[in-house]
């Protein structure tokens, strides 16, 4: 599916001080309340077929996911969604095309649930649109984020970034719960995926939703299998 993208000239806000910093930390925080705790993005099927079992394995899967997947999709989303600014028809068009590029029915609940949470905790900020102009849309994550940072008067590279270092971030900490690996080595996976993910960041404010796509086949089959694996930790 492709969508022709559109050219919104919009005055990029101020970098990243005072209050727009406190702001975005407790948005990329893990205790956010989006529930992404509960979420492995197929990753508790690729242990369990021990796919991935080490640091070097986690940080091979993760940055074919950057590179290659569903996570630089998100990071071309976040951006997409950013430059939409306040044109709410614009978001729910991004919207639309977020869910219908979901390559399972667990990947489309995952960015689905944990969007809306975060649009609902992120009203305490007053930097999400009125519930009139919510309605009627389901609201993946990548596109919350953009619409809540850049109202939140974070700047696009930081709002990318973000958006993928959160999603990083939660894999990483699914990983060390589910190998499991040592907090150390989940600190070392964090480290050694800054400039893979830095480098997606960086390619996703180049491209627009004509360039989503992937081919990380084992990740989106692992995510489908995932829906009937029988001991599960994780809802996806």
């Amino acid at each position: 599916m492709r969508m022709a993208a559109t050219s919104i000239h919009m005055t990029e806000p101020a970098g990243l001080a005072g209050q727009n910093f406190l702001r975005l930390l407790s948005w990329v925080s893990p205790a956010f309340p989006t529930g992404g705790y509960a979420y492995s993005h197929g990753l508790e099927w690729a242990v369990e077929r021990g796919d991935v079992r080490d640091v070097e394995t986690l940080c091979a899967w993760v940055g074919a996911l950057l590179g290659h997947g569903s996570l630089g999709n998100d990071l071309i989303i976040v951006h997409a969604a950013w430059q939409a600014g306040k044109d709410d028809a614009r978001l729910r068009e991004i919207a639309r095309f977020a869910c219908a590029s979901a390559a399972s029915r667990e990947r489309y609940e995952e960015a689905v649930y944990q969007g809306e949470a975060f649009l609902r905790a992120a009203a305490v900020w007053h930097v999400v649109p009125p519930k009139a102009a919510l309605a009627g849309t389901r609201w993946p994550l990548p596109v919350v984020q953009g619409l809540v940072f850049r109202r939140g008067g974070v700047a696009a590279p930081q709002a990318v970034l973000s958006g993928g270092y959160a999603a990083v971030a939660a894999l990483v900490s699914a990983a060390v719960r589910l190998v499991p690996l040592g907090q150390t080595d989940g600190l070392h996976a964090l480290a050694r995926l800054e400039p893979v993910l830095a480098q997606a960041a960086a390619q996703a404010a180049r491209q627009t939703l004509d360039d989503v796509g992937g081919a990380c086949f084992a990740a989106d089959l692992a995510a489908m299998h995932h829906e009937t694996q029988e001991t599960r930790l994780f809802r996806t």
